[in-house]
């Protein structure tokens, strides 16, 4: 093939070609999962968008190469036409080649700075995937991958963008196989990338339609690991490139070129190098040897033939003597002679895929805590002893009623339905742990295990260690555990009827249980551990001493309350009678506040709530006067200063009612002997000076010598005198 610049052109127009197709495919699936919410799209999108820079990378290396080719067509036009003298070209070619030194510049400095800005944001991206998907994962975070609801949609888009991306990536692959072309495998390798992650997320989309999430996450922990392997490729090949041996004249590969990516463009040479591989282990050809011609020819049909009977096996179920087994069409329960369960022995069936064999152990004795356990599996405990539980577990504790050392012991509840626990509890921590086994059938014929996978399912959700069925079981068991320890008291579960509280929670578990339908039969519930909750076992000892300090305060209490009553009220007989009488008293004076703000004071309502309020205070003090406490002293010298304020007031008002005649008499002069009284009484440490005579022949002359006092700051200041007519 001629090297010229119109293969250049071309191979530019493929990488712009290639670009806009990275950037489509990128964008819409940026689009999508943002509008979707779901991150497995999102993080397709960033690694689809670092190939953008690869795509760059040819673009740029490319478009110089044509530049170079065009610039030596020039200088070989002008060679072949100068005249046979010396030519400039003859002199200085290569110092005048710009085109030419430029694309030497870039394959040395262009290229690599390329794969290192493919590299920092393959190793960026790929963390910031690491850290959101570690918090996803850890338990304490409630955090959930986002999964869009439009998986159809998802997967149309990837699925059609996979096969565009292949059929691309092989299109490339065949024109990099001309040396012309070569730097087109690293967009064939990009294209290979992109056609594994988008079919990583379109497999684990499919699984989503059959309630499987765990493919979808493992999808999203596959593209940053993806990241960084192709990171690593890279780094690997920018020192290699170093060292590596290179024929004068031949262009470096470039680093961001991934060779195992671009092995998968091209299968046919990975099966090439696999023949060339088994040939160098035998030390000949062996590939083409009889042998191996006719195993690969009777390949095919030895396939066929063990395909067959594999089919032919999967008609044939065989159910072991401790199980039951169900056949399973498409999903559903397929009958036959009657019966839907199968016992022991074999039954012919459809083959796989049509149809397919459940087996299950009923005879299988199963365990379920109830509440976390310890870890140590200790055989006995002593309440001092540490419980050690699992990462992120927390033992929660039961309600019980009080002791008996603290008082009457609390009511017995009703009945099953509408308890009414009412009274004063206490807390008692518990490990209880529950064996059951899968319930055989009943007389109606209604098999066991139909009940028991009708009743959950064995999927497990993300962050749990127990199924639906389980999960189910638990609380409907703890249920019944939590109301039952209401209505024993702390006496009952710590010494009189420890013995009894396993039997008597396996049979309430087990009528719940029956009530529900759920094929389970309990063999037994094991409490290995009762106890006083949390840091009170170990202080538990102390309840006695606790109690008998408790009934000294309370003794005490009554005490001072008897003694103040007594003080105040006198008898403390009609102590609830005062009360009641003083509380009526401050209803019949908000009732009198009510009825003034909303009638008026002069209303009639007003006058009934005031007559209200006086009966109410004339009854209250009558019983407290009846007592003799100091209560009734209160009142009586209240009653006392009150009739005292009165008669100064009534005093104060006949003193006025009487100069009332001496002010109509002769009004100047009261007026004058009022104003000399109020000198008399608030003036008298100021100097007064009183005239006699009428102003207009009055003339006051005044000197100012007190302030210019020596020693002081009105020292030097000349006495001013003034008249005044």
């Amino acid at each position: 093939m001629r090297i010229d610049h119109l293969a250049y052109q071309r191979a530019t127009n493929i990488a712009g070609f290639g670009f806009l197709l990275q950037l489509v495919v990128a964008t819409v699936l940026l689009i999508f999962g943002l509008r979707s919410g779901d991150t497995t799209a999102e993080y397709s999108s960033w690694y689809l968008y670092v190939g953008l820079v690869v795509w760059l990378g040819m673009i740029i290396i490319f478009n110089q190469h044509k530049l170079e080719r065009l610039e030596a067509l020039e200088e070989g036009e002008l060679t072949a036409s100068g005249s046979s003298g010396e030519s400039i070209f003859d002199r200085s070619g290569e110092e005048i080649r710009t085109a030419a030194r430029r694309l030497r510049l870039m394959y040395k400095w262009v290229m690599p700075g390329a794969s290192l800005l493919v590299i920092l944001l393959l190793g960026i991206l790929a963390w910031i995937m690491f850290d959101q998907l570690s918090e996803i994962a850890e338990p304490t975070n409630r955090l959930e991958l986002g999964l869009t609801q439009s998986k159809g949609w998802l997967i149309a888009v990837g699925l059609g963008f996979a096969v565009i991306c292949f059929i691309f990536s092989r299109y490339l692959a065949g024109m990099a196989a001309l040396g012309v072309w070569q730097n087109l495998r690293a967009g064939a390798g990009v294209m290979v990338g992109n056609v594994i992650v988008l079919m990583a997320v379109v497999i684990g989309t499919i699984f989503r339609f059959f309630e499987i999430d765990s493919v979808i996450w493992v999808a999203a922990w596959l593209i940053p690991v993806l990241m960084v392997a192709v990171a690593i490729e890279i780094v690997l090949n920018l020192v290699l490139n170093m060292y590596r041996p290179r024929i004068s004249g031949d262009w470096p590969r470039a680093a961001y070129d991934s060779r195992g990516l671009s092995l998968l463009a091209t299968p046919d040479n990975f099966v090439r190098s696999i023949n060339d591989a088994v040939n160098y282990q035998f030390g000949f050809d062996i590939t083409s040897s009889w042998g191996y011609q006719l195993l690969l020819r009777s390949g095919a049909w030895l396939t066929v033939l063990g395909l067959i009977v594999l089919v032919g096996l999967s008609t044939l179920s065989v159910v072991g003597g401790r199980e039951q087994g169900l056949r399973l069409r498409s999903g559903a329960i397929v009958s036959s002679d009657g019966s839907a369960v199968r016992d022991s022995g074999f039954f012919w069936k459809l083959p796989w895929p049509l149809e397919t064999t459940s087996l299950y152990d009923v005879g299988k004795v199963r365990e379920l805590p109830l509440t976390p356990m310890d870890r140590q599996r200790r055989r006995g405990f002593l309440w001092e002893d540490e419980v050690k539980l699992a990462p992120g577990e927390k033992l929660e504790p039961f309600i019980v009623g009080r002791s008996r050392l603290g008082g009457e012991l609390i009511a017995e509840p009703a009945g099953d339905e509408g308890d009414d626990f009412g009274g004063e509890y206490a807390l008692v921590d518990m490990l209880v742990l529950m064996e059951y086994r899968i319930q055989s059938g009943d007389a109606d014929g209604d098999s066991g295990l139909l009940r028991y996978l009708r009743f959950g399912t064995d999927q497990v959700a993300r962050r749990q260690n127990l199924t639906e069925r389980e999960q189910g079981l638990r609380d409907l068991a703890l249920s019944e555990v939590t109301r039952y320890m209401a209505t024993r008291s702390l006496d009952d579960v710590l010494s009189d009827e420890r013995a009894e509280i396993s039997g008597a929670l396996e049979k309430l578990i087990q009528k719940r249980f029956d009530r529900l339908a759920v094929g389970v039969e309990l063999l037994s519930v094991n409490i290995p551990m009762i106890r006083p909750s949390g840091d009170a076992a170990k202080d538990f000892q102390d309840l006695p001493l606790a109690v008998q300090q408790r009934d000294q305060l309370v003794a005490n209490a009554e005490r001072n309350r008897i003694t103040l009553y007594t003080a105040i009220v006198g008898d403390t007989k009609g102590v609830d009678d005062i009360v009641s009488a003083i509380d009526r008293t401050n209803d019949a004076r908000q009732a009198l506040d009510t009825a003034v703000s909303e009638h008026g004071l002069s209303s009639p309502e007003a006058a009934a709530a005031q007559k209200r309020l006086s009966e109410r205070i004339v009854e209250a003090e009558r019983l407290l006067q009846q007592g003799g406490g100091s209560a009734v002293s209160l009142i009586q010298s209240a009653e006392r200063d009150r009739w005292i304020e009165i008669m100064e007031k009534r005093a104060q008002a006949d003193r006025v009612k009487s100069q009332v005649a001496a002010y109509q008499a002769a009004p100047q002069l009261y007026r004058q002997r009022s104003i000399m009284q109020t000198y008399v009484r608030k003036l008298q440490d100021l100097r007064k000076y009183i005239v006699g005579i009428a102003p207009e022949r009055m003339n006051v002359n005044v000197e100012l010598r007190d302030l210019a006092s020596p020693n002081t700051i009105f020292e030097g200041i000349s006495n001013e005198e003034g008249s005044t007519p």
